[in-house]
């Protein structure tokens, strides 16, 4: 027997009753506890022995190959089903307790479980033996089978390649009438021992850690909306499916009050579900015949009634305020030279969306007529409507190449009844705006260089970060502007004027928080609205109540629906469709930390551990960032999970450095021509102190790793420490250069985060600030990932570093995406993508290279 110690015995007899046998090459580890439940009595079914339409005769087998119920997530003491009066349970029982079979039926069913908890990759072999037919799934999917009959012992094997991650395995076996001291099936497993003896433990118990399939599965709130009364609510979900990852959209109305759901679109195709104003019924976009229409839907009489034909190209609509008209908007598309030779009319001239063009009209449900109100070569987009019905907000875009950040915007408001349109302004720095309850006022959010820069606090010196979005209020008579954010910390996200109680909301970006806040034009005091959660994401008011709800996720949870009376602040949780779901998913503990910079600014941070951390051992990091000009908020999920890298393995430090919103304009401002300067800075400033306070950290095991900008802090980074063991760049950007000029949108994001500099005036900054130009400087193991269709960052920013690093002699991966965009949203693709980044990190922060080279096993050329 070869020597484990005797924590590591302990611990795997305690999860799931295992020994080890003796092998000079493998661990054998033999399973010796399961949960069992049976005996289900069953018989053939009637003309069993008549063949089919294909000449096949029912066997007993057949028995065992049919699914009687689906196992998921067995428990001792948990119903598994109910048959002929019987309730069948699920209960612990070990490899020696023979398993009774009933005498009333021909055969008896009985079904094993237990947990395989991989604590990495590793490659096993499943070995399962019985003198009766039996069959083996893990997680789902079978992978050894015995149909034989003869009462004779058959032992299967099948091999297995587990990621990091906890599975099902469910054994199910059939037994005949008669059959005396049945034991049950013996399941061993063995893998090498370059995996190690605690790759693999087993349990009894459904507690998991996250996993890639709690990022991309499950039933998850996505919006939602109150009628006026406040007295019903209208949610909107999504829940994607395996394997091709098929996702399904719906809509559930409920009761605010008794949380009865009373419609739900569910099983039919509707989208652009709307409340209908001052009523309890809803409008929504449906097959109606051979073509698309706009209904509507009583939730009392049930009754479904046709609206209007939609034309060809329907993007959108918004009922006005008190339901009288309908302003909906049809794209016109306009189709480019094909004959291969085209010259471009401008930079956005790119964009293959670029000739796309939408016009607004006007439909009344009284009558069924319709207005055309706009025309021309711009869009004319739909901001708002008047609460009296009388006035439209709307605005357009054009390209204005000469100054920054160019585009002008053009806001107008339009007489509906004289049809008279007033130009407000025509700006560089454009925003979105809405009405006061009055209709003589706007609210506007945009840039603090708005009004020529009414809303900048800074020296006259400092640009602002033009991201850091500001509001004002706008007297449309007299033009006048009071800008009303300008030492209001947070970003604006969204703004409300809500007619109930005169106030205006805000949805802020505070500083890794997504916040409601309360403004009072009256005073000009700002109120925090307590949250539920910590990333609000959407939210709604009832016109003619004192409700609001909301919905979003938190650092260690999914999304939820919530009330807010606005009168006593008292809440109620709405929806929480993830909770089952989540039920036995332990996170680990979440922590804030933070440190003062070179130049005394606190600089924001926050610690994931993993879920049974343990402050005596040692732990890989990972540093996560993104470094540009937005915070890495505490929503749940996304494409870069912290708390699935938490789940394995790691400490996660995710930290804010200067140039993010949310945190002033001043703060903010350190963006603009940033580049890697203060930001990188902060990184590795953190990034030390951080290794210095948490001595449970492998200072030889460090990772770091971001996208997009965060891709381009990666590379920087490299260039400027030698403090990280390996780094992880997604479409990072390494020559500012050409992605200013390629990229579809790179001058205009350049116009913010480059504000005035461009290649000709300011060389240091394009040149001596991007990773190309300093890739003699990484010596740091580099993974390079990102899709081939990225329209954002060119997929030639990381081609670039990648040739020169391997020209180098650099250690380097380059990992291309197939047809994916600056995002990963294939649902195939994804996880790959997933799996990549978590094998790279496995490979060089835990010595566990077995993954990477599963995955990528051919060598370099």
């Amino acid at each position: 027997m070869y020597k484990i110690s005797s924590f590591l015995i302990g611990f795997l007899f305690l999860l799931g009753g295992t020994g080890f046998a003796q092998d000079t090459a493998n661990y054998d580890v033999q399973v010796k506890q399961f949960l069992l439940t049976g005996p289900l009595g069953v018989n053939l079914p009637a003309f069993n022995n008549k063949p089919n339409l294909e000449g096949k005769t029912f066997l007993p087998v057949d028995i065992l190959k049919f699914s009687q119920k689906k196992v998921t997530d067995p428990v001792a003491g948990k119903i598994f089903l109910k048959s002929a009066g019987e309730v069948l349970k699920w209960k612990e029982t070990n490899i020696q307790t023979p398993v009774q079979a009933k005498t009333s039926s021909l055969y008896n069913i009985f079904w094993q479980a237990f947990y395989l908890q991989a604590n990495r990759f590793v490659k096993l072999t499943l070995k399962a033996e019985s003198t009766h037919a039996f069959e083996v799934f893990v997680k789902g999917k079978k992978k050894v089978s015995n149909y034989s009959l003869k009462n004779k012992s058959v032992s299967e094997k099948a091999s297995l390649k587990l990621n990091k991650g906890k599975y099902l395995v469910v054994i199910k076996s059939l037994v005949k009438k008669g059959a005396a001291n049945v034991l049950p099936v013996k399941i061993s497993l063995s893998y090498k021992k370059e995996f190690a003896a605690n790759a693999i433990a087993l349990s009894l118990s459904d507690e998991q850690f996250m996993d890639i399939p709690h990022i991309l599965l499950g039933k998850r709130l996505t919006s939602n909306s109150l009628c006026d009364d406040g007295s019903l609510i209208l949610l909107k979900y999504a829940e994607t499916f395996p394997p091709k990852g098929k996702t399904i959209n719906w809509v559930e109305i409920k009761n605010t009050t008794t949380n009865k759901v009373l419609f739900s679109s569910k099983h039919s195709k509707k989208s652009q579900v709307e409340w209908i104003p001052g009523t309890h019924n809803i409008s929504y976009v449906t097959q109606n015949g051979v073509s698309d229409a706009l209904m509507t839907y009583n939730l009392n009489s049930h009754n479904e009634t046709l609206l209007m034909k939609t034309p060809e190209r329907f993007s959108g609509y918004n009922w006005s305020p008190k339901g009288d008209f309908i302003i909906y908007s049809v794209g016109e598309k306009y189709e480019k030279n094909k004959s291969g030779v085209y010259m471009l009319r401008g930079m956005p001239d790119r964009w293959p969306w670029y000739l796309n063009r939408t016009q607004l009209y006007l439909f009344r449900p009284d009558d069924h007529s319709v207005k055309q109100l706009t025309y021309g070569y711009l869009t004319n987009s739909l901001l708002d409507i008047s609460q009296d019905e009388t006035h439209l907000l709307f605005s357009q875009s054009f390209p204005y190449y000469t100054q920054r950040p160019f585009t002008k915007q053009v806001m107008m408001q339009m007489n509906l009844k004289t049809g008279r349109v007033d130009t407000l302004w025509v700006a560089s720095f454009g925003g979105n705006a809405v009405y006061s309850p009055d209709g003589k006022k706007l609210l506007v959010t945009g840039s603090a260089a708005m009004f020529n820069g009414a809303g900048i606090h800074l020296k006259k010196a400092k640009i602002p970060n033009d991201f850091d979005i500001q509001a004002y209020i706008y007297t449309i008579a007299t033009k006048k502007v009071q800008p009303i954010t300008k030492n209001f910390n947070p970003s604006i996200e969204n703004a409300w004027w809500n007619p109930m109680d005169q106030q205006i909301y805000f949805l802020t970006t505070d500083r890794t928080y997504v916040n409601i806040w309360k403004y009072n034009p009256q005073n000009g005091r700002f109120t925090a609205l307590p949250m539920k959660v910590d990333v609000v994401t959407h939210v709604s008011f009832a016109k003619n109540a004192a409700e609001i709800s909301y919905s979003g996720s938190s650092i260690s949870y999914p999304a939820t629906g919530w009330l807010y009376n606005l009168k006593n602040n008292s809440q109620k949780e709405i929806a929480n469709p993830e909770k089952a779901f989540f039920a036995h998913v332990k996170f680990g503990k979440t922590a804030d930390w933070n440190f003062k910079n070179k130049q005394g600014l606190t600089i924001e941070g926050r610690i994931y551990y993993p879920p049974n951390y343990n402050p005596h051992k040692k732990y890989p990091l990972l540093v996560y960032y993104y470094g540009g000009t937005v915070p890495t908020t505490r929503d749940f999920g996304g494409r870069y999970p912290k708390n699935l890298f938490a789940a394995m393995g790691y400490i996660v430090y995710d930290l804010q450095p200067s140039g993010c919103t949310g945190y002033g304009q001043d703060f903010s401002a350190l963006h603009v021509n940033g580049w890697g300067k203060e930001n990188a800075s902060d990184i590795i400033e953190g990034t030390k102190k951080f290794l210095k306070a948490h001595p449970q950290v492998n200072p030889k095991a460090v990772g770091c790793m971001g996208a997009s900008y965060g891709g381009y802090m990666t590379m920087w980074l490299q260039t400027q420490t030698d403090i990280f063991t390996t780094a992880i760049a997604h479409a990072g950007i390494s020559n500012i250069t050409s992605y200013w000029g390629q990229g579809y949108w790179g001058y205009l994001y350049s116009s913010v985060a480059s504000a005035n500099s461009f290649p000709w005036n300011n060389k240091k900054l394009y040149v001596d600030h991007s990773p190309l130009f300093n890739a003699e400087k990484i010596h740091t193991p580099m993974l390079l990932i990102q899709g081939t269709a990225d329209t954002n960052v060119p997929t030639g920013e990381s081609i670039q570093l990648y040739t020169a690093l391997k020209l180098l002699g650099r250690s380097v991966k380059f990992v291309e995406i197939k047809g994916q965009n600056h995002h990963i949203v294939d649902y195939r693709k994804r996880i790959l993508w997933q799996n990549t980044i978590s094998a790279w990190l496995a490979k060089y922060l835990k010595d566990q290279p077995q993954w990477w080279n599963n995955l990528y096993p051919k060598k370099d050329l």
